[in-house]
């Protein structure tokens, strides 16, 4: 009698043997399977230490159609939709009008200009054949081209102060950014201006020499918001503090509600130990009446530092009751405030000093920016930011 183990194997090979006189052999995949995408300008794509300029964004391009051999489709002719990728997703997005559409025909294209928006970082062109009729959905790529790393004004900068939405979008919005770098080399630095229970702001300042030495001045966009989500602490889990200077920062950049914030940030900070000072810290831009109509100067200097002189406190009303922001008249009535929060920051009841002029708020510009509806709020980092009458 044989052994029930090995009647399994005898059953087994038995079933293998059944399936394999069932087995159909169907035809292999044709047609076009992949794009070559060749880079025929600029000639050198720049390298990780030697960066292409700011203003090389033409480039030329030459398309061929390979089939499951590798080899060129002749039967291939159709429009092809040319993206580029850089800090992590495509520009623009698949499904939105792309930058370029390349005609071929027998399975090559002519060689084609595409222009391309400020990128950054290592950059390369994504060509796919996805969205006329008889699509193949064959992608390919280009050669990676390099370009030097954003800096934070790149971020803030809106691509056109007069759009609709400058208020309320970020050129890399979506993108995942690191930012290491000043945009006023050598004398630069990115320099902690305020710490709050959910984050940090940080501006790129010109100092007066190299060694990072105040006074140290900024100008329009050089301001963002690192939103960490609880007490900022740098990648050595030490506190971030108001007057240090950091290496940069990364993570991914969002919109709230008009406010450009980096979200999941990581924070680099090389000094050891930690030097903070605080006049380091550029000066404040001071408030004018003027904003209210030309709202553009609240938004180059969105997570800056602000400053208001003289200006007289409101009644207080419903969005001080449901969100503790109390405001100030500039000059344009109470109904064109601007918003102050100091719950939680300054031992300070506003309710005692309504119709008084109070002396000086000075805090982080924050904006509430939803269509037409658009608030400005400021942010006290400390008792010495409220001067009062």
């Amino acid at each position: 009698m044989s052994h029930p183990a090995n009647l399994r194997v005898v059953m087994a090979g038995l079933g293998a043997l059944a399936l394999a006189g069932c087995t159909d052999q169907l035809p292999g995949i044709e047609g076009t399977q992949s794009l070559k995408v060749e880079l025929v300008s600029p000639a050198d794509p720049g390298s990780v230490d030697q960066r292409l300029p700011d203003d090389a964004l033409s480039v030329s391009l030459r398309v061929q159609a390979l089939d499951e051999q590798g080899q060129l489709d002749t039967s291939f002719t159709g429009d092809v939709d040319v993206y580029v990728q850089f800090l992590g997703s495509l520009t623009p997005e698949l499904g939105r009008r792309p930058l370029a559409t390349i005609p071929m025909t027998a399975g090559e294209s002519a060689v084609a200009a595409v222009d391309l928006p400020p990128v950054f970082g290592p950059t390369f062109m994504w060509v796919e054949d996805g969205s006329r009729d008889g699509a193949t959905y064959a992608t390919g790529t280009s050669p990676t081209l390099w370009y030097r790393d954003p800096y934070l004004a790149d971020i803030s900068t809106p691509d056109d102060e007069a759009a609709l939405d400058a208020l309320s979008a970020s050129p890399l919005e979506s993108k995942q950014v690191t930012v290491d770098g000043s945009r006023y080399g050598a004398n630069g630095r990115i320099v902690v201006t305020g710490v709050y229970a959910q984050g940090y702001t940080v501006s790129d300042v010109e100092c007066a020499d190299a060694d990072g030495t105040p006074p140290c001045t900024t100008g329009d966009y050089d301001h963002v918001l690192i939103y960490s989500f609880s007490r900022p602490k740098d990648e050595q889990g030490r506190n971030i503090t108001a007057g240090q200077f950091i290496d940069g920062f990364a993570g991914a950049v969002e919109e709230f509600n008009g406010l450009t914030e980096i979200g999941f940030p990581q924070s680099f900070v090389s000094e050891d130990p930690i030097t903070v000072d605080e006049a380091r810290i550029p000066p404040p831009a001071v408030v004018q009446e003027s904003w209210l109509t030309d709202v553009i100067e609240f938004e180059r200097r969105e997570s800056g530092l602000v400053e208001i002189d003289d200006a007289v406190l409101c009644d207080l009303d419903n969005d001080y009751a449901t969100y503790k922001q109390w405001k100030l008249d500039i000059g344009r009535g109470c109904g064109a405030a601007i918003n102050v929060i100091t719950a939680g920051v300054i031992d300070f009841e506003p309710a005692d000093y309504v119709g008084q002029t109070i002396p000086k708020v000075v805090g982080t510009l924050r904006p509430v920016n939803i269509g037409s509806f658009n608030v400005w709020i400021i942010y006290p980092r400390s008792a010495p930011d409220l001067t009062l009458p």
